[in-house]
């Protein structure tokens, strides 16, 4: 055998080689498939490394949070779930920059959260107060614990247990919308929340007072001349995103001159019209049978002793009324108006009034005001037979009257529109401008 034909039958090695072929095709599979898993993860979330200091102060109610280390916070990406002996107070992103007073939060700063301004809640030694604060984006958790009492786990209001949060659910808005008032008076706005929610007053678009849980209300002492909007808004105390909210327009005019009571009077003037205020009403009980509200043509029958409220619906720029006397009780056959109507306390109608009879209208209680604007033409007014104003010479001054209830002895009658007003048989208090 040639020396070249050894060469080629020579088979000595070829396993060695083969496998070596195989082991490096294994090698780089199995190092593909790793790199394939490993780089197939989603990045991970970036957290906010941050060291957060939390104290509570007992005596001025106030919950204090101190950076203390690591990269600045944004606020607006930031929100704060505050346990207070277990139940939910959640601050967001724009109450916590609204307390800061900016959206950056740097090292050595504080942010301080007084209970008591924000949420009528006093803080005692004996409190438990727990701390989460999470990012809104991600919910990524920047600091949590306890910061006064036992240590426990915070706690959801308004969807705990597992259950999904809701949007809060208003009701009950008092005063109605719109409503005027003066500036010597006192007003609430308030309603019922579903759910013990994060409610906010604002008027005219800027912050005015918190006032959270399941009555809500907010009292200005001290109004200004003007129009405003004021509005409520109530949220999920876990999201406070899941809102509801009512808005009132309040006007407030100057407050009114002095008046003086009188009785047995009497207010007429041609030329010229005024109206009675939105939410004025008329009460009575009933007496006898036969009753009756027909309101936009719906008829209501009225049994005896029943109480009922007539609730001016708006401002009357027109109207007639007559009260005449029934025996010692009063009989109302017209009252012609846009009105409430209520019946032992629940809301029946609310329209025009077509027809009316009232066979007895006993604990007549009235707060019909009527104001009768500036015009110079020929004026009547009569108090206790005394002549306040006579019809010449002509007369501009204004008349206002509150609480216009029937005179003793006298049927009452009340006819005006735009261009008249007529007003006999009445007592009131009233002030002349």
């Amino acid at each position: 055998m040639t020396d070249l034909s050894r060469f080629l039958n020579n088979t000595e090695a070829v396993s060695e080689v083969i496998g070596e072929i195989l082991l490096t095709a294994i090698a780089v599979l199995a190092f593909s498939v790793i790199a394939v898993s490993i780089f197939s993860y989603a990045e991970p979330q970036e957290r906010v490394h941050a060291d957060i200091q939390g104290w509570v102060d007992v005596d001025s109610d106030t919950v204090y949070l101190r950076h203390i280390g690591g990269e600045r916070i944004d606020l607006s990406n930031t929100r704060v779930l505050l346990d207070i002996n277990e139940t939910r107070r959640a601050l967001s992103p724009d109450d916590l920059e609204q307390i800061k007073g900016n959206s950056i939060w740097d090292l050595g700063e504080t942010i301080m959260i007084n209970t008591s301004e924000l949420w009528s809640q006093d803080i005692v030694e004996d409190d438990n107060i727990a701390l989460i604060m999470l990012t809104t984006d991600s919910n990524l958790v920047i600091k949590s614990g306890t910061l006064l009492g036992d240590t426990h786990n915070v706690v959801g209001g308004g969807g705990g247990n597992g259950t999904t949060p809701t949007a809060p659910v208003l009701s009950g808005q008092n005063p109605l919308t719109p409503y005027e008032s003066t500036t010597s008076d006192t007003v609430t706005f308030s309603a019922t929340s579903s759910q013990s929610s994060i409610n906010e007053f604002l008027l005219d678009g800027q912050h005015l007072a918190w006032s959270n849980g399941t009555s809500p209300s907010y009292t200005n002492t001290t109004p200004a001349e003007g129009t405003y909007t004021v509005t409520m808004v109530a949220g999920n105390t876990i999201d406070p995103s899941l809102t509801d909210s009512l808005t009132w327009t309040w006007t407030v005019t100057e407050q009114s001159p002095a008046s003086v009571a009188g009785t047995n009077m009497r207010l007429q003037k041609n030329e010229k019209g005024g109206f009675i205020e939105d939410g004025d009403y008329l009460k009575f009980r009933t007496g006898g049978g036969g009753s009756f509200i027909t309101i936009d043509g719906v008829k209501t029958n009225i049994g005896n002793n029943k109480n009922v409220m007539l609730l001016m619906n708006g401002q009357q720029t027109s109207g007639e009324s007559y009260i005449g006397i029934s025996g010692a009780s009063r009989q109302i056959t017209t009252y012609d108006f846009n009105v409430d109507f209520y019946l032992e306390g629940v809301l029946v109608d609310t329209g025009d009034i077509t027809d009316i009879y009232i066979n007895k209208a006993d604990n007549l209680e009235s707060t019909l005001s009527y104001y009768l604007p500036s015009d110079l033409s020929s004026t009547y007014f009569n108090v206790d037979g005394d002549v306040i104003i006579d019809w010449y010479p002509d007369n501009d001054s204004e008349v206002y009257l509150y609480n216009i209830t029937p005179s003793t002895g006298s049927n009452f009658i009340l006819e005006f529109d735009p261009g008249r007003t007529y007003i006999d048989g009445f007592d009131a208090e009233y002030a002349v401008v």
